[in-house]
């Protein structure tokens, strides 16, 4: 933001409470009755109310969602437009609920105090992230709508190499330079669709990772029980998890493409890991590579170690701790190091 825009905003806020001052008494007699009202007498409808915002950002959610396999740009637009009025309900609930505690005549002071300390401290973590990704969405939300015609030139070719997939990117006399812009974004999601022929990713790369973090931050920090984590990594996360296997706490799943994670029988990482299964980190700043991470039977990874797309840990294979793997890990071997190498075979009956 220029210097111009900073001072021309400030000097809005200066009149406004210039006028608020000279006007306190009439401003009051107004707005005094209103707010009274809004938080003793409506309760009931302003609740109501949020709850139809709720709903209606919900279904506009799904038009958009639904949109989208005839025009992504369009249905983008309202599935952000359908998210930012699902968020921004959530956090309306939770500042209306604080200041009808604060404000409302139904209360004592006593009552007041307690019902305040409580809901700040159980619903401030929440409020916070709601609100970011309120900024974060509708952020995306603006980009997308400035760059809807750029996405139009853009083309794409995709090349496979091994386990890899390669996406390259082609400006055709568009500004669009780099794979972080939206336009690109949405071409690549187009790309990654075709490449996987399912409708169920229709939703943008951007808006599913947005989401699916909102998520797996609250399960990677907070939940500790592996069979709880699984379930809910399989479920809505939509990872390949099978029986006794353990995602340790804090670790990090790739936000765009966790689908593409797979856990055998047994396998399980260590604290802080993170799986990686997209790289944009290329000579090309409008080429981006995916490709998948598979942890074989009683396949076992040390704490904070990091696994770049395309990689296999084979079975029974061990990784220490601190480890950046970039190569496959052959099946009962031990392995560490950046990069990892194997250092050790073992047999599979052997301890």
């Amino acid at each position: 933001m220029s210097v111009l825009k900073k001072v021309g905003i400030l000097l809005i806020i200066l009149t406004g409470i210039f006028i608020f001052y000279i006007f306190y008494n009439e401003i009051f007699q107004v707005l005094g009755p209103i707010l009274y009202n809004l938080f003793n007498e409506w309760i009931v409808w302003v609740y109501i109310g949020i709850v139809a915002y709720f709903c209606c950002g919900g279904f506009i959610y799904g038009g958009g969602y639904a949109h989208m396999k005839r025009n992504r740009v369009k249905g983008m637009l309202m599935t952000l437009l359908g998210a930012i009025m699902v968020i921004s309900s959530i956090s309306g609930l939770i500042i209306y609920t604080i200041l009808t505690v604060v404000v409302t005549s139904l209360f004592l002071i006593e009552i007041k105090l307690i019902l305040l300390v409580i809901l700040l401290f159980a619903s401030l973590p929440i409020l916070l992230l709601t609100l970011e990704k309120i900024f974060d969405t509708s952020t995306f939300f603006r980009d997308v709508w400035r760059q809807r015609k750029e996405y139009y030139k853009l083309t794409y070719t995709v090349e496979e190499k091994g386990k890899l997939i390669y996406i390259h990117i082609h400006k055709n006399n568009s500004n669009i330079s780099h794979v972080f812009e939206a336009a690109a974004i949405l071409k690549i999601q187009e790309a990654f669709n075709k490449i996987k022929k399912s409708s169920n990713a229709s939703i943008a790369l951007y808006i599913k990772s947005s989401l699916l973090t909102f998520i797996t931050e609250i399960i990677r920090n907070f939940t500790s029980w592996p069979r709880t984590k699984n379930r809910i990594y399989r479920r809505i996360v939509k990872l390949k998890i099978g029986r006794n296997v353990c995602v340790s706490q804090w670790t990090r799943l790739d936000p765009l493409f966790p689908e593409l994670i797979e856990f055998e029988e047994g396998s399980g990482v260590g604290v802080g890991c993170q799986l990686l299964t997209h790289n944009f980190m290329n000579k090309d700043p409008l080429s981006i590579y995916i490709g998948p991470i598979k942890f074989e039977k009683n396949a076992r990874v040390g704490a904070y170690s990091t696994i770049l797309p395309g990689v296999t840990i084979g079975e029974g294979a061990i990784v220490g701790a601190g480890s950046v793997v970039v190569d496959d890990i052959p099946p009962y071997c031990i392995a560490y190091g950046v990069p990892a190498q194997v250092v050790k075979k073992i047999e599979e009956n052997e301890n």
